[in-house]
């Protein structure tokens, strides 16, 4: 293995917490087997923001600026930097432009992808890859036959490393941009739904079935505001109509890994389980004791939402106000 290019996504002028999860990873093998950790930023950053690579091990810091975000040319753009910086591995977090990428630029590379990886294993020269199946109820191991190799990380697999110290020199690079694009954006419009990030949230309070009626969801999303944290929900809570597609947690939708997740109403099924299970600290309420959420919670309250949620939301009042 030689060096490492880690794609490091920016949103709100910052590094996205996955892509830090990513460089990290990389930036442990690259010192671990000789090589180095090369980090891809395509927007400048402000020097606290850069520092944040830095930290998490970033040798080099490539900035091939652009004005806005398109398919083809962020590819092309990878591919050209990891030929020019010798990398024969590279990481992409696995957000929804980070899945749409990885294909793109491994077709170019005329290598694979592989997505959702949550573990990467050493047998001699061979690098194991460990993607979850069916729900995280099964771990398939694969492995690239040859260099460049591409895996798409999940979130949540790899900590977030702020002690790894890298050279972080900064290098500008200009490559041409892609001109005869298939697609070219014009304009983004933003919905309120779409300002929901869930994936940077330390604290996530979740709404499932059993907390979707009109006399306890109100109760949910006051937990959620006291916490300052944004609700998400299960699937039928989604399909209801409830909340928004971009609140969906789980196998279908946005996969987790906060501080803190709270679970009111959710019975705990495997599609939706899959997307929590990197999950810090889960705090589960359900009144049917046997949901399979009591498996993997930390705290389980047993009792009905309509009656627990009022006491919960009082207590953190309580706690914030003498804080």
């Amino acid at each position: 293995m030689k060096n490492i290019l880690t794609y490091i996504e920016i949103k709100d002028a910052a590094p996205i917490k996955l892509s830090l999860e990513s460089l990290s990873k990389a930036s442990e093998i690259a010192k671990e087997k000789g090589g180095k950790s090369v980090a891809l930023i395509n927007f400048e950053l402000a020097d606290d923001e850069l520092a944040k690579l830095k930290a998490a091990g970033a040798e080099e810091i490539v900035l091939v600026k652009r004005e806005a975000y398109n398919l083809e040319d962020f590819a092309n753009i990878i591919v050209e930097v990891s030929k020019k910086y010798d990398c024969e591995d590279i990481f992409i977090p696995g957000t929804l432009d980070g899945k749409d990428l990885a294909p793109y630029a491994a077709a170019s590379l005329d290598t694979v992808s592989i997505t959702n990886v949550m573990d990467i294993k050493f047998e001699g020269e061979d690098i194991i890859y460990v993607t979850p199946s069916y729900g995280a109820t099964v771990l398939t191991e694969s492995k690239i036959e040859k260099a460049p190799r591409i895996a798409v990380v999940r979130a949540g697999s790899f900590d977030k490393r702020d002690d790894l110290n890298g050279a972080g020199n900064l290098v500008e690079e200009n490559i041409d941009e892609v001109k005869d694009l298939k697609a070219v954006i014009k304009d983004i419009v933003t919905a309120n739904e779409g300002l929901i990030n869930l994936e940077d949230a330390p604290i996530i309070v979740t709404c499932g079935r059993g907390a979707s009626s009109d006399e306890i969801f109100p109760l949910v999303k006051e937990l959620a505001d006291v916490f300052g944290a944004p609700i998400s929900g299960t699937r039928p809570v989604i399909d209801d109509g409830v909340l928004p597609k971009a609140s969906q947690i789980g196998q279908s939708g946005k996969i987790v890994a906060p501080a803190l997740y709270i679970g009111c109403g959710v019975s705990g099924a495997v599609q939706h389980v899959s997307g929590i299970e990197n999950s810090n600290f889960i705090v589960a309420i359900n009144k049917d004791e046997d949901a399979p959420i009591f498996d993997m919670a930390d705290i389980g309250i047993v009792g009905d939402c309509k009656q627990v949620l009022p006491l919960f939301i009082e207590e953190i009042k309580k706690i914030k106000a003498n804080a």
